[in-house]
């Protein structure tokens, strides 16, 4: 290819990439002015002023969409979670505290898109491999494997119980807000639940 190629490819190539973007762009901010389910990829492309044909060269549907986000929003986390030789529940700290981090910056993003990854909506009906349920679902199976986490609850319904109670938490929490006290009470309901400790025993030795 001759170099007047080669720019002329870089060009489509960066054009096409800036497009996307702001498709994405436009449908975050629709997301979060009005919820996930209620904007059409008609009302997106008026935002991003493409037409229908080019959001769907970009992405196959509306659901592909929140699937991006999911991902990023993973691998983003899971970049800034310290050494895998560290404890999970040090990890499961840190993913609280970066989803806090993530609801400060965009709270009505985070408000409106959170509660939706706790269904699978892949383009193809599957659940993203690489989202951010898979990594809360990694950082639950190393917790069971050391012995940090008890084995009668599947990594599965952990991390969507995770997700559930981020979602509830951040929904009704005020700008500003998560916390750091309120990021302590969602991990504690986490990790110990509701019911008071039991008492040991102690153990009386025979008269």
């Amino acid at each position: 290819m001759s170099t007047l190629g080669s720019i002329s490819g870089s060009r489509r190539a960066r054009k096409k990439d800036r497009t996307r973007a702001e498709i994405f762009r436009a449908a975050m901010d629709l997301f979060a002015a009005r919820g996930f389910d209620p904007v059409t990829v008609e009302q997106i492309c008026t935002a991003a002023d493409v037409a229908k044909g080019t959001f769907f060269l970009h992405f196959p549907s509306k659901a592909a969409l929140l699937v991006e986000w999911d991902r990023e929003l993973a691998a983003e986390f899971a970049s800034r979670l310290r050494d895998p030789r560290d404890s999970a529940l040090a990890q499961y700290r840190t993913l609280v505290d970066l989803l806090g981090e993530h609801w400060r910056r965009r709270p009505d993003a985070t408000r409106a898109l959170l509660p939706e990854l706790l269904v699978p909506r892949a383009p193809d009906g599957s659940a993203p491999d690489r989202g951010l349920r898979a990594l809360v679902e990694e950082v639950v199976l190393r917790g069971q494997e050391r012995g940090e986490f008890r084995r009668n609850v599947t990594a599965r319904v952990a991390a969507a119980a995770f997700l559930a109670a981020c979602a509830a938490v951040f929904s009704t929490a005020q700008r500003g807000d998560p916390s750091e006290a309120l990021r302590n009470e969602l991990l504690h309901a986490q990790l110990h639940g509701l019911s008071e400790p039991k008492p040991r025993l102690k153990w009386t030795p025979s008269p």
